[in-house]
């Protein structure tokens, strides 16, 4: 198992709205003499609440990313409606208070809040907090607390990666099986060496394959953490952007503390040699139930190298 650890240079910015969190990166298409555009965010956080994805700024259906960021004193409230939600302790320790329930959670740990609570955060010394959202939910499931310690060693902390040492990573599967829940699924993933390739082989989460994304379909949010062993070298890694019927690689710059849109496109990522990162990821499933973390599509020739 790769053992979880912090990735990044603690980064803040002022406050900014939504609109301008949203930076679309432009990859030229190989064999094609197109350019794509990729939604990327920038989800560096600031003091307060800060709300990263939202439907105004994407074009996701059901996610949704904030960050709450706070020091001792300070006090968030989330009132959350037909959303379901998991929170994710990225640095510190916050108190998460749903109902009568107050939990602590420490880095790395997660609080999954079901649809029609209000949720009060809190900390004794300060925090920083992603919420992932699913909205258009319609069953309430009760509120449930994981530990990353919990399931480090289990089989929620898949071992991946390992037919090369290139790729070799820890899944931890956070929020899965283990949680009732009506679309999220939710974790983190560690790399075994900088230079590493995360998310191999080239996959995407729409089982119509090639030909789109059906009812089962689960939308996704990465958002990438960086650093590079160069002093003064700005991190960054290559996020592959092709659609599932191209032959072909395309491959977009991510720099830390950026989260993007990687529903549509093949999603492996490749770090320089003096790289290492981590990424949190989050899917929202189409249909409600549907949240079987393992229904993909590999990019064919691929399929043996999980």
């Amino acid at each position: 198992m790769v053992q979880p650890k912090t990735i990044g240079q603690n980064l803040t910015t002022s406050a900014k709205n939504p609109e301008d969190r949203r930076h679309d990166l432009q990859v030229m298409v190989p064999l094609k003499n197109e350019v794509r555009r990729v939604e990327a965010f920038d989800a560096t956080p600031s003091d307060g609440v800060q709300e990263i994805i939202t439907a105004d700024n994407s074009t996701f259906q059901f996610l949704r990313l904030a960050r709450i960021v706070l020091k001792s004193k300070d006090k968030a409230e989330r009132n959350l409606g037909d959303e379901e939600a998991v929170y994710y302790i990225n640095r510190g320790s916050a108190i998460l208070t749903v109902g009568s329930d107050t939990h602590t959670l420490e880095k790395g740990d997660v609080l999954y809040v079901g649809i029609n609570s209000q949720v009060q955060i809190t900390t004794s010394s300060s925090c920083d907090v992603s919420e992932f959202k699913a909205v258009d939910c319609h069953t309430k499931y009760p509120t449930q607390l994981v530990r990353h310690t919990d399931i480090e060693g289990t089989e929620l902390a898949a071992q991946l990666g390992t037919r090369r040492l290139m790729s070799k990573r820890t899944v931890f599967k956070l929020v899965d099986k283990n949680v009732q829940a009506n679309r999220l699924l939710f974790g983190d993933t560690y790399m075994a060496q900088r230079g590493g390739v995360g998310s191999y082989p080239p996959h995407f989460h729409g089982p119509d394959g090639p030909h789109g994304l059906g009812a089962n379909a689960k939308e996704e949010i990465y958002h990438f953490r960086c650093e590079s062993d160069i002093e003064g070298d700005i991190p960054y890694v290559l996020q592959n952007c092709a659609l599932p019927e191209e032959k072909v690689n395309v491959y977009a710059h991510i720099f830390n503390e950026v989260a993007i849109n990687v529903t549509p496109t093949y999603h492996d990522t490749i770090a320089p040699p003096a790289i290492d990162f981590m990424f949190t990821w989050c899917l929202a499933s189409f249909s409600e139930g549907h949240r079987d973390w393992a229904e993909i599509y590999n990019k064919p020739g691929y399929e043996n190298e999980w």
